[in-house]
Order: structure tokens, then sequence, then C-alpha cells
């Protein structure tokens, strides 16, 4: 017997709030747990995901013409810069010291990458619901980021940047998530910072949670802690208490 054959009307219905955003918090993170721990419950999830997903591609497609845009400049990204090294003097006691160093800082990133993917999950991206003010082009890059085509979904993304036709917030938090599920971590930072600059973006708690996990993969603990205590999110709070055990 099929997925299909088995899914309720009941559990359709759970899955489409978890996809638009509509679960309340304690809902979401039962959810997200149960898609962890139950492989079946997964499987199904992903049939009816990939089914909305296949509605909405064809609904864009067939709504193209209807699309519009209302362009606004946004600041360009800028690419992150190189780090330099210095060079060192050898010596016995030098390379003691730098081998502990460098024992207790790979120890030390091992946990904080450990912490990272127990922790990140992409955010579920937002509905592509159709109207004729909405930009064609960042909800079709929106279908492949719910499909987990992030690399796709950046190009479609970043050839809007300079032109753009949803808010500029909204454009640099999916950007900037794309690039944390693609693990460059340093384009991730330069466009969640860009979000955390709007004060009224509704991004803000989200955005502080993700720019945390940036930091905590760089093994910049002590700013990655700055910005988990900016977020209300409850994955945080579970972060910055392993954190401090």
């Amino acid at each position: 017997m099929s997925n299909s054959e088995q899914i309720s009307q009941e559990f359709w219905e759970r899955c489409e709030r978890y996809l638009n955003q509509a679960m309340k918090t304690s809902e979401k993170s039962e959810f997200e747990a149960q898609l962890k721990s139950d492989p079946e419950f997964k499987s199904k999830f992903e049939e009816v995901e990939s089914s909305i997903l296949g509605i909405e591609s064809a609904v864009l497609k067939s709504k193209l013409d209807d699309f519009h845009s209302d362009l606004s400049p946004v600041r360009p990204l800028n690419p992150p810069g190189k780090k330099k090294f210095k060079p060192w003097t050898w010596s016995v006691a030098a390379v003691l010291v730098i081998a502990l160093g460098i024992f207790a800082l790979l120890n030390t990133g091992n946990q904080n990458e450990k912490l990272f993917a127990k922790h990140f999950t992409p955010d579920p991206g937002l509905p592509t619901t159709m109207s004729s003010s909405i930009n064609y082009e960042f909800f079709e890059g929106m279908v492949d980021y719910k499909k987990g085509d992030y690399n796709l979904a950046i190009q479609k993304w970043e050839s809007l940047v300079n032109e753009v036709s949803v808010a500029n917030d909204t454009l640099n938090y999916f950007i900037g998530v794309a690039y944390l599920a693609e693990e460059d971590e340093s384009r991730a930072i330069t466009h969640l910072e860009e979000v955390l600059k709007t004060e009224e973006s509704v991004f803000q708690q989200d955005c502080s949670y993700y720019l945390g996990l940036a930091y905590l993969k760089q093994d910049e603990v002590e700013t990655a802690v700055k910005y988990f205590r900016r977020s209300d999110n409850e994955a945080s709070k579970a972060i910055l208490s392993e954190l401090n055990d």
C-alpha cells in the first residue's frame, strides 16, 4: 500500500500548516521532532510536500503573465574578504604550544559543528500564493528552495538583488538561509546581517537564530551567543543551554 493511500485529510492539512508557517511554536517543534525520529512519518510528509510543491509550480507557470515588478534599489552583495595569515617563527616550544592550541581548536570546532548539525533546519519557506503584485521570479525561486535546490534558488534570487519587487529583508533572509544550507557561512552572514538593519522586519527573531548558527559553525562562539540571546526561538534557548553545560 502506498503512502498516498494512508494519508488522511487531517495529516495533509497539518503538513500544509507546517509548510505555510501557520503552526504555533509548540506544534512546530513537535512536528519537526517527529520528522527526525519517525521515518514513516517523514516519508508521508515528503509525499505531501512533493504534491503541494508540484501544484504550486504548475500554478506559478500558469500565472506568469499576471506578474509585474515594482522595482526598488537594494544594496549589492559584498563578497567576503579573504583571511590573511602571518608567518611564524618556529621553535620547539612554539611547536608544542601551537600543536596543543590546534588540538583544542579542532576539538571545540568539532563540538560546535555537531551542535550546528543538531539544530540547523532550513526555514520552511513562504507559501507561494499567487497575486498580480507578487514577483514571479522570487516565488519561482521559493519553489526551488522548498524542494531543497538551494543553489538554483540563490541564482534566481541574486538576480533580483539590484532589481527587486519583494521586501529587501525577505529576499536577504531567504538567500542567507539558503547559503547556510549550502555551508557557505560567510555569504549567509552577509545577507542575514542586512536583514537586522530593518528593525520592523518580521524576520528579526529567526534571522538572529540563523546568524547564531552561522557564527557557531565558524567557531565564533561569543558572537553566536550574542545572536542567540537576541532570538526568542526555543532552539536558541536550547543551544544556549547546551553551550553553558
